[in-house]
């Protein structure tokens, strides 16, 4: 059963197919609406993660000709892993404070302003793990750990989509969707500390380009060709020997660059399509629980429901994000921090949707703030996290090498151990 539970509620395509079912029965639709827009909304999140996937394996080989190019070595940050690897010791304080913890959301949900219920799976299941870590940390184990978890759990995935929402109202122009990922707190702090310089009506979304230049007015373009670049200055740096031996099993290192470059770009256009398609079905079946359970509440989602909003700002986050995680290793190894390996993946998917966030109040000023500062700040927070062992010892504990970057786990783990600390409880 545990396992069942947690397959279910890190799968996110079975949590939404079964939301959309849930709220489509409470409205009484018909057998043929019920099994639509059932079927829809599952398959549009089934071709997010397959664009999401298509993006991972484009940006692997690159981000590992730049690792090769620039010879940089350190932990992995990967939230997942760091997960998966404790599963032996903490996969049942996991699973139940996941459990738990989604129907104190829903309790909160209907008795407190907050009307958000949390339906990122892989999100909901990374932080029921950083809590069980957290406390097993601190020496809080069995039923303590999963009913404290369960609270923080449930106090997280109601207050943190609430946070983020007056953005989401700004970004989506409307206020039907919310934002429920691990990424909130360094891009809401992002956004709110670029309207010191940046205005809003200044979007990033508003550039004009040159006639002469009328060609990168389409996303795809536009984006083919920026990544083409990337791409090939890191397949040349990494070297033609390396990136045909390691890489690309002997393909020219050129043609493999530009393969994939031009494959992230494809990942892209299916992940959006994805998210058309499932926000139009979502959205109405919601509604049932809106009606019938939550009354006014709303779905927080996965951070790709945004990038349709603000393509140009995806594309400066992931720029600018790089760029950062480039500028921030010299100062951790300043710090004689740990160095946590650059991610082209968190520049894409966290500084993407900083910067979105960032311009939705500031503009492009913002956008470009925002990229910056989540890669930044979030790179700088990974490695204090494992320098200071806030989550414990994680090799111990099967998680070896790795390293979690979600901020929002890490500012509530430490806020939590400090509290806990001043009550003379844990260590």
């Amino acid at each position: 059963m545990l396992r069942f539970i947690v397959d279910l509620f890190s799968t996110p395509a079975l949590v939404i197919g079964l939301v959309a079912l849930i709220g489509l029965l409470a409205q009484r639709k018909s057998l043929n609406d019920v099994v639509n827009g059932t079927l829809k909304a599952t398959l549009g999140f089934v071709i997010i993660g397959g664009g999401a996937g298509i993006i991972v394996q484009a940006l692997t080989p690159i981000q590992e000709m730049l690792l090769r190019a620039f010879k940089l070595e350190g932990f992995v940050p990967f939230d997942e892993l760091v997960v998966a690897g404790v599963a032996a010791q903490l996969g049942r304080e996991t699973a139940l404070i996941l459990a738990f913890g989604f129907l104190i959301n829903l309790l909160l949900a209907r008795v407190t302003p907050w009307k958000y219920v949390y339906l990122t799976g892989h999100m909901l299941w990374i932080h029921a793990g950083a809590w069980a870590i957290l406390l097993h940390s601190m020496g809080i184990q069995g039923a303590a750990n999963i009913a404290i978890g369960a609270v923080i759990q449930g106090l997280y995935t109601t207050f943190f989509p609430a946070l983020a929402q007056p953005i989401m109202r700004r970004i989506t122009d409307n206020d039907q969707i919310a934002f429920g990922h691990g990424q909130t707190f360094l891009a809401v702090a992002g956004a709110h500390i670029a309207r010191l310089f940046g205005r809003p009506e200044d979007s990033a979304e508003s550039i004009r380009v040159s006639d002469r230049w009328v060609v990168l007015r389409d996303m795809a373009v536009s984006m083919s060709l920026i990544m083409t670049a990337v791409s090939l200055i890191a397949a040349l740096y990494a070297g033609q020997s390396f990136v045909e031996a390691e890489l690309s099993q002997g393909k020219n290192y050129i043609i493999f660059a530009l393969l994939q470059a031009l494959t992230f770009t494809g990942g892209v256009l299916v992940l959006m399509q994805g998210v058309r398609m499932f926000i139009s079905e979502i959205v109405p079946a919601f509604q049932g629980i809106s009606e019938r359970l939550v009354p006014g509440a709303r779905p927080a989602l996965d951070c790709p429901v945004i990038y349709p909003y603000a393509p140009n700002s995806l594309m400066i986050g992931l720029i600018t994000g790089t760029v950062a995680q480039a500028l921030v290793i010299p100062l951790i190894i300043a710090l004689k921090w740990p160095v946590p390996i650059p991610s082209m993946i968190v520049a894409f998917f966290a500084s993407g949707t900083g910067a979105i966030f960032g311009n939705a109040l500031a503009g492009r000023r913002g956008a470009l703030f925002g990229g910056f500062f989540w890669s930044f700040a979030g790179f700088l927070l990974s490695s204090w996290a494992y320098a200071t062992r806030l989550f414990g010892d994680l090799n111990a504990l099967g998680a070896s090498g790795v390293g979690f970057v979600v901020p929002d786990a890490i500012v509530i783990a430490a806020a939590v151990k400090f509290l806990f600390g001043l009550a003379g409880i844990g260590g």
